[in-house]
C-alpha cells in the first residue's frame, strides 16, 4: 500500500509541476554548453568507466578532491583542485561521482556552479510528457508493481520512477540502488556452460567478454547484433581474440521489422544508413537459451520481433528498461503478456540513471 501511494504521489507531482524535472535536465545540458570552461569533477571508478572520448569532447578539465591527482592528466585533461576551479571565470562543473551529495554541497558552498550527472542524464531520451500522458498511464504504472517477484524489484521500481519524475519523494539515489553482476552474474539466475545467447546491442564486444568470464569460456553459441558499422569493426576484433566458430556476428540492429534506418550515435554527427532486422527472422530455427538486450530505445519493438523465439523456447531474459521512462513498466508488461509464467525482476547496475534491467525466467 505504501509503495502504491508513493507512486500515486509521484504521478501527482509530475502533473502538478508539469513534469519540470525534464526541463531541469535540458537546462543543465544547455548550461554546460554555454559556459566558456566546463569541468568534470571526480576521477575515480565512475569516471574511468563512463567518461568516453565522445562524452569528454566538451570538457576541458577534470577536478578531484585528492591532492595526489592535482596537475596530472586524466583522459587528456588536466586535473584541478577545487580551489583552482573556484578561481576560474565562467566555469560549470559536472559531478561524475556516485555518491554526489557531499561534493555537490562542497562545491556549491564554494560558489561553484555544479550539477550531478544524475540530473544531467535523467531524461536523455524522453520528450516532455503532458499531464494527460501521466494521468492516462497511472493505473498501468501502479499495476506493474504486482508483476515483480521480490521486494527488491518493487523498491527499485518505485525509487527509479520517483528519481525520474519526483525526486523529492525518492529515499535513495541511483548509486544506493546499484547491484553488481549486470546481465550474466546477477542474483536472479546463473549462466550454465552450454548457453545459446543472443547479445542484442553487442557494442564493441564488452558483453561477450563478460559472458565468457561468467561461464569460464564454455558456451553453446553466441549471436551478436550490432547496428553501428563503425562499432561493428571493434566487435569483430573482440570476437577474433577468441578464435571461435561458435560466435556469429550480425551487423544489424534489432526491432519488429526488417528495414533500413538513418542512424547517428553522436549528437550532431552526419547520419548514415544502417540495417535493422528481427531476432525471429535472423535466427529462424536456431536454439536460444538467453537474450540480453540493450538497444537504445528499441527494446519493446525488439521484444515483439523476437516473439516466436521467446514463446517457443522461453529463454532467460535480461532487457534494458531505462531508455524511456515508460520502459520501466512496458518492458515487464510486454514480457509477461508473452509468457505469463515468467518470473519478473528488476535490478539497477550503475551509479546513475542508466542500466536498470528487467530480468525474466521460468
Amino acid at each position: 500500500m505504501q509503495e502504491k501511494e508513493r507512486l500515486n504521489q509521484a504521478i501527482d507531482y509530475a502533473i502538478e509541476s508539469n513534469y519540470k524535472i525534464h526541463d531541469r535536465a535540458i537546462e543543465i545540458q544547455n548550461a554546460l554548453y554555454s559556459h566558456k570552461n566546463v569541468c568534470v569533477f571526480g576521477t575515480g571508478e565512475f569516471f574511468e568507466g563512463c567518461a568516453t572520448p565522445e562524452h569528454m569532447r566538451r570538457f576541458e578539465y577534470v577536478g578531484d578532491n585528492n591532492p595526489e591527482r592535482w596537475g596530472k592528466l586524466f583522459k587528456g585533461r588536466k586535473c584541478l583542485s577545487p580551489d583552482e576551479i573556484a578561481k576560474m571565470d565562467d566555469i560549470a562543473v559536472l559531478i561524475m561521482i556516485g555518491e554526489w551529495r557531499p561534493v555537490y554541497k562542497q562545491l556549491t558552498d564554494m560558489g561553484i556552479e555544479c550539477y550531478p550527472i544524475d540530473w544531467y542524464t535523467m531524461n536523455v531520451y524522453d520528450p516532455h510528457y503532458s499531464n494527460t500522458w501521466f494521468e492516462d498511464r497511472r493505473s498501468q504504472i501502479i499495476d506493474t508493481l504486482n508483476l515483480f517477484e521480490d521486494d527488491m524489484s518493487r523498491q527499485i521500481y518505485v525509487e527509479t520512477i520517483c528519481n525520474r519524475i519526483a525526486p523529492k519523494l525518492a529515499t535513495k539515489i541511483f548509486n544506493e540502488l546499484k547491484t553488481p553482476g549486470e546481465y550474466f552474474e546477477s542474483d536472479i539466475f546463473s549462466m550454465g556452460d552450454n548457453e545459446y545467447i543472443v547479445d542484442a546491442g553487442a557494442y564493441n564486444g564488452d558483453s561477450i567478454e563478460k559472458f565468457l568470464q561468467s561461464t569460464g569460456g564454455e558456451f553453446g553459441w553466441i549471436y551478436s547484433f550490432e547496428l553501428d558499422s563503425s562499432i561493428f569493426k571493434e566487435l569483430k576484433k573482440t570476437a577474433e581474440k577468441y578464435d571461435s566458430d561458435k560466435i556469429t556476428l550480425i551487423n544489424a540492429g534489432v526491432s519488429d521489422v526488417c528495414t533500413e534506418i538513418e542512424y547517428g550515435y553522436i549528437q550532431g554527427e552526419k547520419k548514415h544508413t544502417e540495417r535493422i532486422t528481427t531476432i525471429d527472422d535472423a535466427l529462424r530455427g536456431k536454439k536460444v537459451t538467453f537474450i540480453k538486450m540493450d538497444v537504445e530505445t528499441f527494446e519493446i519493438k525488439a521484444l515483439k520481433g523476437a516473439k516466436h523465439i521467446i514463446t517457443q523456447q522461453k529463454p532467460k531474459l535480461c532487457i534494458s528498461a531505462y531508455h524511456y521512462l515508460y520502459d520501466l513498466w512496458e518492458v515487464p508488461q510486454t514480457i509477461k503478456e508473452m509468457i505469463p509464467e515468467y518470473k519478473i525482476y528488476l535490478r539497477h547496475h550503475s551509479p546513475a540513471v542508466w542500466d536498470t534491467d528487467c530480468y525474466a525466467y521460468i
